[in-house]
């Protein structure tokens, strides 16, 4: 296991959230569509779409949108509760994912212990209020219902046929998906650094640690934080940009700078990469000594980004052969949390 597989397993939790939320908003916008259905076949008269004035009669629009309302409402509660869930995961499993890498690459013990409640509830309440999670959705919740009333209605009032109102309806769900999702992307990555951060905080002054910032690869990439790929952080555990500074992705407090990032940092411990891997001598002084130069290298000469370096040296260079006594992650984790 290295940073880079610790990461790809994270990406994997994250990516059943989103699906999760791409499900729960699929079923309502079909309950929705189907309501929309069986009034529109209910008050059309002679082939004739249903008037304005028969929807509104009997208080019957109002009835129907109380009902979408009704339902919009459990949706949005299930919807804090699973990606809460989902970011606890998240948060504990990238502690002990790396407690477990720290631990197998040092000699000595780093007096690791099990993140505790109160830890985990502190890391994943937004430190702005207006920011955290359920803030954020009643808003969210709010306008989508504001915005299926507006459409409802004037397509209503235009007469227009129900494959027009669907399509409308369709819109606004499906905007209202990708603001869900974003938020959960973004939060789900500050969750991500404030667990680097209290691993940082449990083995200051037993090592020496340094980090780099690790951008993606794809072209998606923000221009600033390809300018921040593999820089390494102060003294102070701070990276740099513009007359800003954070201590990791998610943590600038610049909606520009943190909103949909995907960015990691990666660590070295005493000047090495912590990685655990039976038969090979992963933190011997002379393999690390060439990855780094290597490392340095590719991204000097041809252009590379820091993982890209990364991944490129990792193939072309092996480590010595070692008997390295090989405990794997889920022997490690059942015995830490027993």
């Amino acid at each position: 296991m290295d940073q880079l597989e610790i990461n790809d397993q994270l990406d994997k939790i994250m990516a059943q959230t989103e699906s999760d939320i791409e499900k729960l908003f699929a079923k309502r916008l079909k309950s929705i569509l189907a309501q929309m259905s069986t009034m529109y076949f209910k008050l059309s008269h002679k082939g004739q779409e249903p008037s304005w004035t028969d929807v509104n009669k009997y208080n019957r629009f109002q009835q129907e949108m109380k009902r979408i309302a009704q339902q919009l409402d459990g949706d949005y509660r299930k919807l804090i509760l699973e990606i809460t869930k989902s970011h606890q995961t998240l948060y504990v499993e990238k502690y002990l994912m790396m407690a477990y890498l720290f631990s197998m690459s040092n000699a000595e013990e780093l007096g690791f212990q099990i993140p505790s409640e109160s830890m985990i509830q502190t890391a994943l309440i937004n430190p702005v209020e207006y920011l955290t999670i359920p803030k954020i959705f009643e808003f969210h919740r709010r306008e989508l219902i504001r915005k299926l009333n507006i459409e409802i209605a004037q397509s209503l009032q235009q007469g227009l046929g129900y494959s027009d109102l669907a399509y409308r309806i369709q819109q606004v769900m499906g905007f209202s998906r990708k603001k869900a999702i974003l938020v959960a992307r973004t939060e789900g990555g500050r969750v991500r650094s404030t667990a680097d951060l209290q691993i940082e905080e449990d083995i200051r002054g037993k090592v020496n640690l340094d980090k780099a910032w690790m951008s993606s690869l794809d072209l998606r990439v923000r221009s600033s934080h390809r300018k921040l790929d593999g820089q390494k952080a102060d003294a102070e555990g701070y990276f740099h940009h513009l007359g800003l500074k954070a201590k990791g992705p998610h943590m600038w407090g610049v909606a520009n700078m943190d909103i949909q990032c995907r960015c990691t940092v990666i660590y070295l411990v005493e000047g090495k990469y912590p990685e655990y891997r039976r038969g090979r001598d992963y933190m011997d002084v002379g393999y690390q000594r060439k990855l780094a130069n290597r490392i340095e290298k590719y991204m000097a000469d041809e252009d590379l980004t820091y993982k890209q370096a990364l991944k490129k040296a990792r193939k072309e260079l092996q480590p010595p052969s070692t008997v390295i006594p090989f405990v794997n992650y889920k022997d490690w984790k059942r015995e830490f949390v027993a």
